[in-house]
This record gives C-alpha cells, structure tokens and sequence, in this order.
C-alpha cells in the first residue's frame, strides 16, 4: 500500500496524540482507503507477542484511552460519533471501536480507533519475558 498522503499523515499525528497509553503503547497501525469519495481510516495498537516464559506466543493487547474532545479537535466538521461495543458478528474484523465520521478540510473522513488490532495483522512487536526486553517488528 502507499504511504499515506501529506495530510493524512499530519492528521493521523493529530489522532495519534489523542490516544492516551496505560502502561507501554505497542506501535500503533493504520489501515486506509478511499471509497465512494470517503477516506476510511483505521488506527489500532499493534498486539504483543510474549516470547519465552509460561505464556510463550500469547498475544497481548495494549490498553489504552481515547481523549474524545482532543480527538474531534483533529476535525474541521464533525457529522457522527459511535461507539460499537461488542463484535456485530463473526465476519466483523474490527470489533469495538470507536467512530467519527467528518471532513477535513475538503475531504470527507471515516475514522475508527479498534480497542484491539484487526486479526489480519500480526503482531507488531514481542515481549522476551527471560530478558525483559521488547523489540518491535512494525
């Protein structure tokens, strides 16, 4: 995919810092597309893959909280904001996550912030509980 364009980097940035971490922020990811003259983005915290130890290969998500106000700050106009609690079914592959649907400037944005990162992603870094170190992979 190519990387993302001079804007949407300076507004993920801007949604970035809105997302307040509990403890170590895995790296965050994002996915997006432009569809029917929508700009869909997805932010999500990476998981952690645990490597050695009782839990080797158990994957981790990273908590964290969302500064809502900080987060629409990061919008020129603001149509909707959701929260969808749970999975709506099994072919769901975002689950929880919060919504925002606005504008940008001229462009017309769909943003959502998963509690957990889409399965299609691996982990984006791993935990060697014998050393206590991390490194990550993306």
């Amino acid at each position: 995919m190519a990387p993302p364009l001079n804007w949407m980097s300076n507004f993920i940035d801007q949604v970035s810092a809105s997302i307040q971490p509990h403890g170590d922020l895995a790296p965050l990811g994002c996915h997006f597309q432009h569809f029917n003259g929508v700009w869909e983005i997805t932010l999500f915290a990476s998981l952690t893959e645990l490597i050695g130890g009782p839990q080797d290969g158990k994957l981790k998500n990273s908590h964290f909280n969302v500064d809502v106000k900080h987060l629409i700050d990061a919008f020129s106009t603001i149509e909707s904001i959701a929260w969808q609690a749970h999975r709506m079914d099994q072919f769901d592959e975002l689950g929880p996550h919060l919504a925002v649907e606005g504008t940008i400037h001229d462009k017309t944005v769909w943003l959502r912030i998963t509690s957990s990162a889409p399965t299609q992603f691996g982990p984006g870094r791993q935990f060697f509980v014998n050393n206590q170190s991390i490194k990550d992979i993306w």
